[in-house]
């Protein structure tokens, strides 16, 4: 029987994968696909060397942006 992987080796992998995705992208695509793929804010920030804080402006101003386009 295969052994199955630990979270931690998962969470590697998962985060391999999405780096590789994210690659030769703008920070605001990249933030934007991490988003949509569930990562949380601090692990955005982590993953793209920025802070959490950072990132919830950036997703803010990303959805206001969003947002206006729909109404208008």
């Amino acid at each position: 029987m295969p052994k199955l992987e630990s979270t931690s080796d998962m969470e590697k992998t998962l985060r391999l994968l999405a780096l590789i995705a994210l690659d030769g992208k703008k920070q605001k695509e990249q933030i934007q696909l991490l988003d949509k793929a569930g990562f949380g804010q601090s692990d955005i920030a982590d993953m793209l060397g920025s802070t959490p804080k950072a990132i919830s402006v950036r997703l803010a101003e990303l959805r206001r942006v969003r947002r206006n386009s729909r109404n208008g």
